[in-house]
């Protein structure tokens, strides 16, 4: 393992990400970490609320599984890998669904949480600590992969989307999600106000280490990688790993311009509901990408 996942890696052991359930970190930040006796379903359930709170309309429908409107097909008998696993909020859900899942993360503590959740709900699932850039399954192993929110975080995403590739068999899919540097939180509230106003380019020397401090666990002092991405690059890189059939587009979660242009003044909220899904689909903060082998 290169140094600078190395790092990646010790910083998401220490700054899980829980969607703010911990409840250690500052409001509106999603880390946090909790003591293993504390990982019961109790814990696993508040994270699941907060994420079908979070993901708005866009993720699923009130009631109905996670994902599900982003995974319209079943995925029973399929065999699923559920990569940067987490607390394995998606995985276990893929095991509900009669998947055969199989969950690896970067971090030892979310292999921890991962196995907790499937033991909490007695459900089977193999949970394996692994590097999602150098993944040790066969060719062709998989018929679905989970890739939500991670890609973005590691040193080399473009050999990460080669192993997804690698590792599906033909006529496999992959669900990903990624952040939108097409977005208006990445131009206003990042690049404008943090990077040009307070200086933060100048201070930080790089859009990289900008975008690192202002994301994931910015109430800590920032994470140690996010990459931001247009769609065409996005579509670029899946499409360069082998992927023949690719789909990349901002994620509309339906409420997110009522935040706009900032969540202290947020007064894009009064504007006419047609003009703000105009704006969501497409400068939303985060992209989805499917591709299909």
């Amino acid at each position: 393992m290169d140094k600078k996942t190395q790092e990646i890696q010790s910083w998401w052991d220490e700054n899980p990400f829980t969607l703010g359930a911990a409840g250690d970190y500052k409001t509106g930040d999603l880390v946090g970490r909790v003591p293993e006796m504390k990982l019961d379903l109790k814990f696993f359930e508040e994270i699941e609320r907060r994420f079908r709170k979070h993901s708005g309309t866009g993720a699923q429908e009130l009631g109905k599984p996670l994902l599900s409107k982003l995974v319209p097909f079943s995925l029973k008998g399929k065999k699923v890998l559920d990569i940067a696993t987490g607390s394995g909020i998606f995985a276990v859900q893929f095991a509900k669904d009669g998947a055969e899942v199989t969950a690896i993360d970067l971090t030892a503590f979310a292999t921890i949480e991962a196995k907790a959740n499937f033991k909490s709900r007695f459900l089977s699932g193999e949970v394996i600590q692994m590097d999602a850039q150098n993944m040790t399954f066969r060719d062709h192993s998989y018929d679905f992969v989970n890739a939500w929110g991670c890609l973005m975080h590691m040193p080399n995403t473009e050999k990460a989307v080669k192993e997804i590739y690698r590792v599906l068999g033909h006529g496999g899919r992959v669900l990903g999600y990624m952040y939108n540097k097409s977005s208006w939180p990445f131009w206003f509230n990042i690049i404008f106000l943090r990077g040009i106003l307070m200086f933060g380019l100048l201070r930080y020397g790089s859009i990289v280490r900008l975008t690192s401090r202002y994301s994931d666990g910015a109430s800590t002092g920032g994470n140690k990688l996010t990459k931001f991405y247009t769609p065409k690059e996005v579509k670029k890189i899946f499409m360069e790993a082998g992927f023949t059939e690719v789909e990349v587009f901002p994620w509309d979660i339906g409420y997110e311009p009522d935040h706009w242009p900032m969540r202290s003044f947020p007064v894009f909220k009064y504007l006419p509901k047609k003009v703000k899904a105009w704006m969501a689909k497409r400068w939303g903060y985060g992209l989805i990408v499917k591709a299909k082998k």
